[in-house]
């Protein structure tokens, strides 16, 4: 019997609770699949989640051949808390490019929904066949307010054909002309705070809070009588998720001072400053 793993006295790792969500906070993104992986030994969730994921990058690269070894005698063998801690901090890429194929690998990550992202080359939709756990995907969904919009991916009712697969992935129910959000999959809500930075002459920083609160309260028509907005919409998904993880990458933010206004904005609009 394993003793239980106190996720938030671990270096890099800070636990807070939320009546909106529990609110797990680190600074390099490759630490989350510590934190799932801690999870999955404390019983706590039910493995493979998906990740609803807001990111500027798409964290899609695939582990080097040493790194996928690894992982394979993982698989065969549970390793102990400290050689998987190892493992992420030295054997993946200090870029934190390749976490996300590395979880699937692992069989933590089932599907990821990417939002917010501007640097990525990936389409709508990119299939990765792991080794062992057969075709995991990750749909990129652009900014989360055109995705809601009315020929948004998740408003545009006449494109079945084209979303019917993502609809079910995601638990985007279609109810007679109406979406609303019914997942059936156990997810974790993610944040690295680049998604709401921007590129001004060379410099990385902020987005304005003036123009955040604009495009996250505007509403938008999910028929003719129910409008949304994406503000909602994030803190709807915050409140079903298993856990919500925030990583900091304040390097990809403009510095500290850039990535604690976007961490001050994100307290202030999903937790109504509850993290503390």
């Amino acid at each position: 019997m394993i003793d239980k793993i106190h996720i938030g006295q671990r270096a890099n790792i800070n636990v807070k609770h939320t009546p909106n969500s529990e609110v797990i906070i680190y600074e390099d993104h490759r630490t989350i699949l510590n934190v799932l992986f801690a999870k999955k030994l404390n019983k706590e969730i039910e493995f493979p989640v998906n990740i609803i994921l807001f990111d500027n990058h798409d964290d899609f690269c695939k582990p080097n051949e040493s790194a996928l070894a690894i992982i394979n005698r993982f698989n065969e063998n549970e390793p102990s808390i400290r050689d998987f801690w190892i493992f992420t901090e030295f054997d993946l890429r200090v870029l934190d490019d390749d976490w996300i194929k590395a979880g699937m690998e692992l069989d933590l990550i089932k599907n990821v929904f990417l939002f917010n992202a501007t640097e990525t080359s990936l389409g709508f939709l990119s299939r990765y066949e792991t080794t062992k756990f057969g075709t995991k995907k990750l749909y990129n969904l652009g900014y989360i307010w055109d995705a809601i919009s009315n020929k948004g991916c998740l408003n545009d009712i006449i494109k079945d054909d084209e979303f019917g697969e993502f609809w079910e992935d995601f638990g985007w129910v279609n109810e007679n002309g109406e979406f609303y959000f019914d997942p059936s999959s156990k997810f974790i809500v993610d944040f690295d705070l680049d998604c709401f930075s921007t590129e001004i002459l060379d410099k990385r920083l902020a987005i304005p809070d003036e123009i955040l609160d604009e495009k996250l309260t505007s509403s938008y028509p999910r028929d003719s009588h129910s409008f949304y907005s994406s503000q909602e919409l994030i803190k709807e998904m915050i409140e079903k998720s298993e856990i919500t993880t925030i990583c900091f990458e304040n390097q990809f933010c403009g510095g500290f001072t850039e990535v604690f206004k976007i961490f001050n904005y994100i307290n202030k609009t999903f937790f109504e400053n509850k993290i503390k």
